[in-house]
């Protein structure tokens, strides 16, 4: 075989080329019309729902993941007849390698929104220490995109991959790995304050004392914003296990070459993260977005009570008003997430 780029179906084994398989087209053409909607309902949560320039620092992040994420898919899709094209097969390989990074970061910057409204006394660190997880996560996609560049600097489309793939996919490696360590280290704090709020809850039926409106239970759409914030950050981490071993191992290895995992560890774990967070987006499950669908912000001043009530952060019950406590204010502004 003197060069892959004539190969077909009938002159050459698939397994000889850089995927080692046929691209599922059906497997492909799922992913990518998951991430284009996720894409479509982000730009219209952001253009629409919210105020602006509020959740940008969410929004944008999350857009760039579903844009990279559609990109590689459908290279793959396309690649599908022909899946010896070795350039068709880096950039896919590169732009589904790196658009998880976004989606994490995407996640640093709302924990916090979360934490606060959990309660800031339940967290180990300073809740505003949260969105430095991201300076890890940059010095694993820098690492990611170094590995990329070296990776496929000497590829061929006669040849394939060349000798420094062998050189680059370890230095990819660490970059993910990088990824997974911060992942960890957010589930692991994130870990720690659900388990100080539910304790707090089972004792007393609250998790944390509002200055405003006092002890005021969580409404279950807040507690779905939390499980999808919880299940979206557990399966980025395994994704970046999975990818870190199938770096670590080349991308001539078998397990890199196993389309079944690849679209199972990878494929799926990345558009479940994504469809959580786009679901669970903080412009209606945080803040004030539902206000320019339902209205509100045209209509007659609500209370802050009414406002807060309406968002759905907090079911709040209506009580005679309990005496405030002094100096038992744990949050820095009353107005900061109603």
């Amino acid at each position: 075989m003197d060069s892959i780029a004539a190969c077909t179906f009938a002159s050459c084994p698939v397994s000889a080329s850089p995927y080692g398989y046929p691209p599922s087209s059906a497997a492909d053409a799922i992913f990518l019309i998951i991430h284009t909607g996720s894409l479509i309902a982000c730009l219209l949560y952001t253009c629409y729902l919210a105020d602006a320039k509020r959740w940008l620092e969410f929004s944008i992040p999350v857009s760039i993941a579903s844009l990279f994420e559609i990109i590689g898919h459908g290279i793959r899709l396309g690649s599908a007849p022909d899946p010896w094209n070795v350039r068709l097969y880096a950039a896919s390989t590169a732009f589904i390698i790196v658009a998880p990074a976004f989606v994490s970061a995407g996640i640093y910057f709302i924990i916090s929104e979360a934490i606060k409204v959990l309660g800031v006394e339940h967290t180990l660190i300073d809740v505003s220490r949260y969105s430095l997880l991201i300076w890890i996560d940059v010095v694993g996609f820098v690492l990611q995109i170094a590995g990329i560049v070296v990776s496929f600097s000497d590829l061929s489309p006669d040849t394939g991959l060349g000798h420094n793939a062998r050189i680059g996919n370890p230095i990819i490696a660490a970059g993910v790995a990088v990824q997974a360590i911060s992942l960890m280290t957010l589930l692991m704090l994130f870990a720690v304050v659900l388990l100080r709020a539910a304790v707090s809850y089972r004792q007393f039926g609250y998790t944390t004392f509002h200055p405003t409106h006092g002890f005021v239970p969580m409404a279950h759409r807040f507690k779905f914003f939390v499980a999808m914030l919880l299940i979206s950050a557990m399966c980025l981490f395994a994704r970046a296990l999975y990818q870190t071993i199938v770096l670590s191992d080349g991308l001539y290895s078998w397990t890199a070459k196993n389309q079944a995992l690849f679209a199972g560890l990878d494929g799926f774990l990345v558009a479940e993260a994504v469809v959580g967070l786009v679901i669970a987006h903080p412009v209606t499950f945080l803040r004030d977005g539902l206000n320019k669908r339902t209205g509100y912000m045209s209509t007659s001043p609500m209370t802050e009570g009414q406002r807060t009530s309406q968002l759905g952060i907090w079911d709040i019950p209506v009580r005679p008003a309990r005496p405030t406590r002094p100096n038992s204010n744990p949050w820095g502004s009353s107005t900061a997430f109603i």
